[in-house]
């Protein structure tokens, strides 16, 4: 019998534990967001950001709707308490990517949404650095990347490749 190759699949659209998200009232989790989701309006006017601040739901997304291209920080990312601002940065410049960085793109999105590993570099060479400078935009996509890949490795699941 062959052996299966597995892939990890990072879940970013699960509920995380109350524990290890901050409070929603807490007043830093929201500034820090605040702070970055107004730096990416200033610097993207044509995307639209918003923030579902209230739930546990650890994602970030790009998608086209009724205001056109958007991207959406949910409160299970923004509020975990092992995601840094730099964390955060990397995840809405990644999806901020999805949208400006152009091919290759994803396959299930035919010519609208940049691929995965084009919005990831896209992140880590165009927007962190345009948004905070060559310096710290690098610092914050190095840590950012490992902030999220920590996560990823906490809440992956392994899938078969058929």
């Amino acid at each position: 019998m062959q052996e299966r190759e597995t892939l990890i699949v990072p879940i970013f659209d699960d509920v995380v534990p109350i524990a290890d998200v901050w409070p929603v009232d807490a007043r830093w989790p929201i500034f820090r967001a605040e702070q970055l989701l107004t730096r990416f309006r200033a610097n993207f006017p044509d995307l639209h950001y918003d923030i579902f601040w209230n739930t546990r739901l650890m994602n970030a997304q790009a998608f086209i709707g009724p205001l056109g291209r958007c991207v959406r920080l949910h409160g299970g990312l923004a509020r975990h308490r092992s995601i840094g601002i730099e964390g955060l940065a990397f995840a809405l410049a990644h999806e901020t990517g999805h949208h400006v960085g152009g091919p290759p793109y994803h396959p299930s999105y035919l010519s609208l949404i940049s691929s995965e590993e084009r919005a990831n570099e896209w992140a880590a060479k165009c927007g962190l650095p345009l948004l905070f400078g060559e310096k710290v935009g690098s610092r914050y996509a190095l840590r950012g990347l490992r902030q999220l890949a920590r996560l990823s490795e906490f809440y992956s699941i392994k899938f078969p490749i058929v």
